[in-house]
């Protein structure tokens, strides 16, 4: 009797101490569950990743680029005009004058002339050997018509342009020009005897498009066969470039 007691009493023991084992378990896994749930929740892994990085000094940003100066745009160039091939494209430098020779034989008696002149660059080189520019000289060759006054001729024409510098007359542009005639056909229908002009004109431009025109007085002498016209004349020239 005394060991069926005493059996009993380890019994219940072992059960009481299984029991309580069994009720700590279970409160253990409720424990670890409720801590688990924290842990998911709080970023913990993130925590100990930031406590873990080394702290970077912030980097001052990057002063701005200094000024630029700036660029001065370029000087306008100046275009020149392409040169006029002329009229008729051919670009040949041509002069037609007009006339007025005064014989001095009634207020209103004079002859009329017209010459058409092809003008020549300075192709000896006079123009530097007198103190002048390259283009300052000219020459001309031509053929003229000559009415009134008691004659008619037709003569061939053969003389120089000299531009004078434009300092001379404050700024004017002046000139010299001059030459010979030999009258082909006139009076008596046959040829004539050599005259001669000279003239000093100066250059205006009247707005023709064709270059500036030119206005001169001087003296004129032409003789045909019979006759003669001379006296004081005045001229107009005109440049065109054919």
């Amino acid at each position: 009797m005394k060991k069926l007691i005493a059996l009993l009493v380890v019994l219940a023991f072992v059960v009481g101490v299984a029991g309580v084992y069994s009720s700590d378990a279970a409160v253990a896994k409720k424990v670890a569950k409720k801590v688990a749930k924290k842990v998911v929740k709080k970023p913990v892994v993130k925590k100990a990743v930031k406590k873990a990085a080394p702290k970077v000094a912030p980097v001052a940003p990057a002063p701005p680029p200094p000024p630029v100066a700036p660029v001065a745009p370029p000087a306008p160039v100046a275009v020149k005009p392409a040169a006029s091939a002329g009229l008729f494209g051919m670009g040949i430098n041509t002069c037609l004058d007009g006339q007025y020779v005064s014989t001095g034989q009634g207020s209103l008696s004079g002859t009329i002339g017209v010459a058409g002149n092809w003008l020549l660059d300075d192709f000896v080189g006079l123009g530097p050997m007198v103190g002048l520019s390259a283009s300052a000289i000219k020459y001309k060759v031509g053929l003229g018509g000559y009415y009134g006054g008691g004659i008619r001729a037709i003569p061939v024409i053969a003389g120089g342009v000299i531009n004078l510098p434009a300092d001379m007359l404050g700024g004017l542009e002046s000139y010299i020009t001059g030459g010979v005639n030999y009258v082909l056909y006139g009076n008596g229908k046959t040829t004539g005897r050599i005259g001669g002009d000279v003239f000093f004109g100066v250059n205006a431009d009247l707005g023709l498009g064709l270059g500036k025109t030119a206005f001169a007085v001087g003296y004129s002498i032409v003789r045909s066969k019979t006759d003669t016209s001379k006296g004081i004349a005045v001229s107009v020239s005109q440049p065109i470039v054919l």
